[in-house]
């Protein structure tokens, strides 16, 4: 991935805690006694979202020059709900693949995520819940910077557990906050752990981290026939002291044609310090490692269906 280099993310930090602060007082206002003594009938939902992209380019005897280009790209979406207005659960996975091949090179991934999240609740008001929340995700196919092996499965993989509180002010917001979330980095290759890449010590297969984090979750139609579904992570470490937070936002947007075609936009961005690149001089040489934020977007036409 390609990212903008980062100087201090100090900035960063501070907007979030200020917004953080703001969402809590306005929690504090609008919190509510108990009002949820009625049964739903059909407490279980299930739905979810399926896409397929496909992009072509062909060139032949074309002056004005252009390589051979075909990408595509994939989500899957399941999501299952429970909730009786005592209890909630609620069980997202999330998987994306995608294929890019130019010219005569080799073909080379351009997207590929695995992500489960299942969150446990409690109601205790009409907007607040007590809950639970375990997340996990990795990467399922290997990623090569030339001959240089850098991601694979499992390497890296990331898990957060946690109990927290869940503010849902309306039905397409939720705003999960806990002061105690154990986040774990797993590095399950021998070449890659050999390294000491993604902060785990060289030989090592794992590293734990502790401290407050929230998570802003956003599913609605903003406008008519355009989706958007939004999370946005922030984890503040204090077992090493308050350094660099990390920081994680993905989102994506549905522009429906009919019922089953649609224009998808994807967007990511990701930092944690422990995550680095390559630095090179002018002669491709390496000369150190350096965390920077990472983007990415996507955007495709096809196949899209929702049920």
């Amino acid at each position: 991935m390609e990212g903008l280099r980062l100087i201090k993310p100090h900035g960063m930090v501070c907007s979030c805690l200020i917004f953080t602060l703001l969402i809590l007082t306005a929690a504090g206002l609008s919190a509510q006694t108990d009002t949820t003594s009625t049964v739903i009938s059909k407490p279980w939902k299930f739905t979810g979202t399926f896409a397929f992209n496909l992009n072509e380019s062909t060139f032949t005897n074309w002056v004005a020059g252009g390589d051979n280009q075909l990408t595509s790209a994939t989500i899957l979406r399941p999501n299952l709900v429970f909730d009786n207005k005592k209890w909630s659960w609620e069980t997202l996975l999330d998987v994306r693949h995608g294929l890019q091949k130019i010219g005569s090179d080799r073909t080379k991934k351009s997207e590929d995520l695995i992500r489960l999240e299942s969150k446990l609740g409690r109601h205790i008001s009409k907007n607040w819940k007590f809950s639970g929340f375990y997340s996990f995700y990795t990467q399922a196919r290997p990623s090569y910077d030339g001959d240089k092996l850098v991601s694979t499965f499992m390497a890296p993989s990331y898990t957060n557990i946690n109990l927290g509180f869940d503010f849902n002010p309306v039905k397409s917001l939720s705003i999960f906050m806990t002061p105690a979330n154990i986040r774990t980095t797993y590095v399950l290759n021998d070449t890659i752990s050999a390294r000491g890449d993604f902060g785990v010590e060289p030989g090592k297969s794992a590293l734990v981290k502790f401290g407050p984090s929230f998570l802003i979750s956003y599913k609605d139609e903003i406008l008519k026939n355009v989706d958007v579904d939004t999370k946005f992570g922030f984890f503040q470490n204090i077992l090493d002291g308050l350094g660099d937070p990390v920081i994680n936002w993905d989102a994506i947007f549905s522009m429906k044609v009919n019922k089953y075609m649609a224009t998808t936009f994807t967007f990511a961005l990701f930092y944690d310090k422990n995550s680095t690149v390559d630095i090179k001089d002018a002669n491709g040489v390496i000369t150190g490692k350096e965390a920077k934020i990472q983007f990415k977007q996507t955007f495709g036409f096809g196949l899209n269906l929702m049920w």
